[in-house]
């Protein structure tokens, strides 16, 4: 297994992966109810990114990771009052999503770690957000040494919510 940049001929590839964990876990968690409605490869290739990376396995992409300048204004809000640094000193560790076939092989904190790594050699503190029922994710963040600040809810323009959890990354991205 590697993890290397992502590259434009990895997006159908990311795209296909992304459509099968919406199926199976309803990541992303957007509106409109219909998940099926998510434009997956804008998800995937925002435009404030700061780079994303894949994870390859025997040929295949099997993972994905991205690191963005920006979150929602209540985690960012949580995260700069948590860590008493402004914004702009801030790494929005996103879009982390691994193959159903290959989870729990360490994939996913193979990427985390290189987005937390990539956030640190920048200056910005790695940070995240998680939907709250998305336990095997928290899970993984706190085995990775990531301290949960808080939890904030983000409302949606048509009046709905989702329910998150903030984290700080840990002062080393070797963790």
């Amino acid at each position: 297994m590697i993890v290397r940049p992502r590259t434009d001929d990895d997006l159908d590839a990311c795209v296909r992966m992304a459509t099968i964990i919406r199926d199976l876990d309803g990541y992303p968690t957007r509106r409109p109810i219909d998940l099926r409605a998510i434009d997956l490869r804008g998800f995937l290739t925002s435009p404030d990114a700061l780079g994303a990376w894949v994870s390859e396995h025997d040929g295949q992409v099997v993972g994905h990771v991205a690191l963005h300048r920006h979150s929602t204004p209540e985690v960012l809000a949580l995260a700069t009052e948590s860590l008493s640094r402004p914004v702009d000193g801030l790494g929005v560790v996103a879009r982390l999503m691994v193959s159903p076939d290959v989870q729990r092989e360490n994939i996913g904190r193979s990427l985390l770690n290189m987005a937390s790594s990539n956030a640190t050699s920048r200056n910005p503190w790695p940070i995240l957000d998680v939907v709250t029922t998305f336990d095997a994710a928290a899970k993984l963040y706190e085995s990775c040494g990531w301290v949960r600040a808080g939890r904030v809810t983000f409302r949606f323009h048509d009046g709905g919510s989702v329910e998150e959890f903030v984290y700080l990354g840990p002062q080393s991205a070797t963790t």
